[in-house]
């Protein structure tokens, strides 16, 4: 079977990763760059967190500005604009000498349904012990579209055991109608056969799991992030909204690795769901002094 683009959240984590090799790493924001992340993924941040539904436009300077705050340079941002807008997520209109960019429909849904995965407040659904099994095929030659599959199926909560195989725990039916649409997205390159099972055989299911994910890496992440923003104390708006780019940033792409396992399949001290209640909180004491300071800066402009 062929199956299309998922409408409903893989373009977000997909489309702003092309530049980005490392999550973020600790350290103040005014000290640069840091490793890995690209200033469009940051961009990407600041839209959907401060211009999305605030108008759901920006200028050019107020983004400068905001993204200078985590260490990006102009040209940086002003590149990272221009690749939005080819790929049609934002587009510009010009007031005299200056422009503003306005969020297009396509850029709304794909920032609002990246968001409702970041923000979900819990687990979706209690597991019933199925399984989606998915198996595909892709010519080697096509790196971009290997690329691109193995980001939007592990933003989907998928893990690969094998080559080739691609299981996730979260299948009590909406996810395989989901993933069908999104699958058709990639083309006649990628060849897809959706199964459903049951694995009965703890010692199997164990063994599963092992293999699609490391589990005990992904919870030394969440408690890295833990350390890292429980002990983060914003002194200024500015810094702020810094903080919160740089959590957001690092919550995304811990997103990106967690499959969302049902809790009969984690370890009984389990990290991520401490990490996801101090995103939340920080989330919302941050919120209000960031958009301050965004404010200032767009009623600023002409």
């Amino acid at each position: 079977m062929e199956f299309e683009t998922w409408q409903t959240g893989t373009v977000f984590p997909a489309q702003i990763d092309d530049d980005e090799t490392d999550p973020v790493a600790s350290g103040p924001p005014t000290q640069g760059p840091l490793r890995g992340p690209s200033a469009r993924a940051y961009l990407v941040m600041v839209i959907g967190e401060y211009a999305l539904d605030q108008g759901d436009s920006a200028w050019t300077q107020t983004l400068v500005d905001a993204l200078a705050l985590v260490g990006f340079g102009e040209k940086a941002v002003r590149q990272a604009l221009t690749r939005s807008a080819a790929a049609g997520w934002v587009t510009p209109e010009r007031n005299g000498r200056r422009v503003r960019w306005r969020i297009t429909d396509e850029g709304r849904r794909m920032l609002r349904s990246g968001k409702a995965r970041i923000f979900a407040t819990a687990p979706s659904r209690d597991w019933n012990g199925d399984w989606l099994v998915l198996l595909t095929s892709v010519p080697e030659t096509n790196r971009r579209l290997r690329h691109r599959l193995r980001t939007s199926l592990s933003w989907a909560g998928f893990g690969s055991p094998a080559p080739g195989v691609w299981i996730s725990p979260n299948a009590p039916g909406r996810e395989a109608d989901e993933l069908r649409p999104m699958l058709r997205g990639f083309g006649d390159q990628l060849q897809s056969t959706l199964l459903l099972a049951r694995f009965d055989d703890p010692a199997e299911r164990d063994r599963l799991i092992a293999q699609a994910w490391d589990i005990a890496a992904l919870d030394e992440k969440y408690r890295a992030f833990i350390e890292r923003f429980s002990a983060a104390e914003p002194y200024e708006q500015g810094d702020t909204l810094a903080q919160q780019l740089h959590m957001m940033y690092e919550w995304r792409r811990l997103l990106l690795l967690d499959p969302g396992l049902p809790a009969s399949l984690l370890p009984r001290d389990w990290s991520g769901e401490h990490a996801r209640r101090l995103f939340l909180d920080r989330h919302r004491a941050w919120r209000r002094p960031g958009l301050a300071w965004w404010r200032r800066r767009e009623k600023t402009r002409p």
